[in-house]
């Protein structure tokens, strides 16, 4: 059957304007340079027009290859020898940019892609969908179950592909979903679930939009969905950030 692979997934709170600069940091942590240690899977910005709060910056780390004794392994860096060993000066920096945040040790459900096969599938998104569901306690393997059978081929037609389907391992109530995705993609998704259920004519009504969501109530009692920004140069991030001016919006005359 193989190791778990096993993610963190952390909600940071940002100081002012710092997301991109603290984004941007991440490729100095030390961790990086370690074997066998946390990779860096994907950071986002989160979008403020999307929902939730803001600024908050979420980023995405795998474990390893080596499961639960990779996350052993990690712990013991993080934990009484962090401080005299390698973590001042990067924490010290990072510190202007952030304020605190949440952690979530996160676990790949059977379906969910591990970083090597989102690589090697070249999975790329310029928008990424969040979202953290609460569901009935007991239940996450089974919703997830159905998540990878019946959601992930629908969301695959409207250009959603998973990259993390995960199973929350510090509560039994939790799963969190990151979807890649693109914004033309993300709006013709919304337009025809709001057609589906009759509450707009911009789209082509599509009810298997609406058959999932009333198989997701099956589960989910609550929860909240983002989209996302991702950083640059990333597993399934852009190259880098695309090129605008503040004239590209306003009104010409």
């Amino acid at each position: 059957m193989g190791r778990r692979n096993l993610y963190l997934y952390e909600v940071v709170d940002v100081v002012g304007q710092g997301q991109y600069d603290y984004m941007e940091h991440l490729w100095q942590d030390p961790v990086l340079r370690m074997p066998d240690m946390f990779g860096l899977q994907g950071s986002f910005y989160v979008c403020a027009a999307g929902g939730g709060r803001w600024p908050q910056v979420v980023n995405i780390w795998d474990v390893g290859t080596k499961g639960w004794e990779g996350w052993a392994a990690n712990v013991d860096r993080m934990n009484l020898k962090r401080r005299k060993a390698f973590y001042g000066d990067w924490w010290d920096q990072a510190a202007q940019w952030r304020s605190g945040g949440f952690d979530r040790l996160c676990g790949g459900v059977p379906g969910s892609p591990t970083t090597e096969e989102i690589a090697e599938q070249g999975i790329h998104g310029t928008l990424f969908v969040n979202e953290i569901l609460t569901v009935r306690p007991g239940t996450q393997l089974e919703y997830m179950a159905a998540v990878v059978a019946e959601r992930v081929p629908l969301m695959s037609e409207y250009g959603h592909e998973p990259t993390g389907l995960y199973e929350v391992l510090s509560n039994q109530h939790e799963v969190v979903m990151v979807w890649a995705t693109d914004l033309r993609s993300e709006l013709r998704l919304r337009q025809n679930r709001d057609a589906a259920r009759g509450l707009a004519d911009e789209g082509e009504g599509d009810e298997r939009l609406v058959a999932w969501d009333r198989r997701s109530a099956e589960y989910v009692t609550g929860g909240d969905t983002h989209i996302m920004t991702p950083l640059p140069r990333t597993v399934y991030g852009p190259p880098d950030w695309e090129d605008a001016s503040l004239e590209d919006w306003l009104t010409s005359e």
